[in-house]
């Protein structure tokens, strides 16, 4: 069975300004997740996201699918069509990873940052997917107005309280 991993922090989404927004979009995350009959695993720590991830995976064996906290319009069909496909990467459009599928947790070296869906790919030999609900993921307002309209329901919702406002 395949653990679901979403690294997160609560002040991670600085671009943003918006602890709330960013804990909307990681509600999604986790209701996509759960559509597939499974809970997901929030990892967090010092060091950053690769060194986080780097350590909740040193104890865990067996498929992982590590899904990004900023993918608000994925949808369990994208997970587990990525889960399905592991090694698998989806990259953003700047060129670093949203979500990785492994065959196993040990298989992961911690290579985020710039290109790193390069990286990604090359160290486990994955194929590439063009998923646009994990693709898409959101960094700043203006990415949040471009995927407005396939947004989840969390996400949606307290956009509606910032109208309200």
């Amino acid at each position: 069975m395949t653990t679901f991993m979403i690294p997160f922090r609560a002040d991670g989404k600085t671009r943003l300004g918006d602890p709330r927004l960013a804990l909307a979009m990681l509600s999604d995350v986790i209701d996509a997740v759960r559509a597939l009959g499974t809970e997901a695993v929030l990892t967090a720590g010092p060091g950053g996201q690769g060194n986080a991830l780097a350590r909740a995976l040193a104890v865990q064996r067996g498929p992982v699918t590590i899904l990004n906290s900023d993918l608000p319009c994925t949808t369990g069909a994208e997970i587990e069509a990525l889960a399905d496909a592991a090694p698998a990467i989806v990259s953003a459009a700047d060129g670093t990873t949203n979500a990785i599928a492994l065959k196993d947790a040990r298989d992961f070296e911690p290579l985020y940052g710039p290109d790193s869906a390069a990286r990604f790919e090359a160290h486990l030999g994955a194929t590439r997917l063009d998923l646009p609900g994990i693709r898409d993921d959101v960094d700043t307002w203006d990415d949040l107005e471009r995927v407005r309209e396939r947004l989840g329901s969390n996400t949606l919702e307290y956009l509606k309280t910032l109208a309200h406002a």
